[in-house]
């Protein structure tokens, strides 16, 4: 099954546009693919710790969002190796 894709508008500091270009040129893939390669995961851990905190979060809260932040960045570091 395909995923349909959005079309989407961003404003980026050129210095951000031009390192995107130059990577997707040497890559050999589009803009769209590269960001879409790179924030994937990222993003969705964000969300799923962001969904995990209550609107108005005690201090035990952010204790174990700050338990969980580090739990996704250590296993994102494994996957790296």
């Amino acid at each position: 099954m395909s995923t349909k894709m959005v079309r989407m508008s961003f404003t980026l500091p050129p210095s951000v546009r031009d390192d995107l270009d130059y990577l997707s040129r040497r890559l050999g893939v589009t803009k769209s693919s590269l960001l879409s390669g790179i924030l994937a995961g990222p993003l969705s851990d964000l969300r799923s710790l962001a969904e995990s905190i209550p609107d108005n979060p005690t201090e035990d809260d952010v204790l174990r969002a700050r338990g969980r932040s580090n739990e996704l960045i250590v296993q994102r570091l494994q996957s790296l190796r």
